[in-house]
């Protein structure tokens, strides 16, 4: 049995959520609260010692990092292979699993520096001090710390701009190719970018792609048909929470001083 402790609005969440939709495996969810903090939680914390989801569990046998899962359930059926025969292919499409990372913090600013923001400036100053206690990773404390306190102006916004643009420039001429990233066919590597697009598009921020990348813009339009995307997000996402994401994000960063470049 497969067994996905995953957070409704967690990025790594969705993108093994994409792929279990696209391998039609089926699968029971452990719902972590991350808002509530429920990542931090004592019982979570036997399953994750760091504090993050998703982990993926296989007849008790656990897999952790989104990356890993995504390949691990690739395998675990012939249905729709995702990882192509070819070994270029199948070394490209790891090494957009190994980018991903790099995508992963760079969403993670900016929804820490927009639509989170707000939310953690809404918590109580014990709720918050709690909250950095439980968490382990001390750079990330001080990273989260200074996007509550400059959001948009925060140091961190540039390099997690500069990085996502490089993304679509990198995607831009891949595209070239074909249709996929690894040219005619959907894999693996698409599935895993799917969910880092959605993020920056629930944020408001699509034009960092709209703006200069026409084979970007129509890939993501063909993930966006796909039902596996849907699958993936519509059952655990409330539209009018994601109407406020888009606002404070395009509040936030659009006409932002020194972010006019991105978009």
């Amino acid at each position: 049995m497969l067994t996905l402790y995953h957070g409704a609005n967690s990025v790594c969440s969705i993108k093994a959520r994409i792929v279990l939709a696209e391998k039609q495996l089926e699968w029971e969810g452990r719902h972590v609260d991350l808002p509530k903090g429920e990542q931090f939680h004592p019982d979570y914390l036997k399953i994750n010692p760091r504090s993050i989801v998703p982990v993926l569990d296989h007849d008790g046998v656990r897999i952790h990092e989104s990356t890993v899962i995504c390949e691990y359930l690739d395998g675990l059926s012939d249905h729709n292979r995702l990882m192509p025969d070819d070994p270029v292919k199948r070394a490209r499409s790891r090494t957009w699993g190994i980018y991903t990372l790099e995508y992963h913090d760079s969403v993670n600013t900016l929804t820490f520096g927009s639509y989170q923001r707000k939310m953690l400036l809404d918590k109580p100053a014990e709720e918050l001090e709690a909250r950095w206690a439980a968490m382990s990773d001390k750079t990330r404390v001080r990273k989260t710390l200074d996007l509550m306190e400059h959001g948009a102006a925060s140091v961190h916004v540039p390099v997690a701009l500069f990085r996502l643009a490089r993304m679509c420039a990198e995607m831009e001429a891949d595209l070239a190719k074909g249709d996929w990233l690894l040219g005619d066919s959907y894999s693996l590597a698409d599935a895993m970018l799917s969910a880092y697009f959605f993020r920056v598009d629930c944020i408001g921020l699509e034009s960092l792609w709209e703006s200069r990348y026409p084979r970007v813009t129509n890939w993501w339009a063909r993930i966006k048909a796909r039902p596996s995307l849907a699958a993936a997000t519509d059952p655990w996402l409330d539209e009018a929470i994601m109407t406020r994401m888009r606002k404070v994000g395009r509040d936030t960063f659009i006409g932002a001083k020194g972010l006019e470049e991105y978009f």
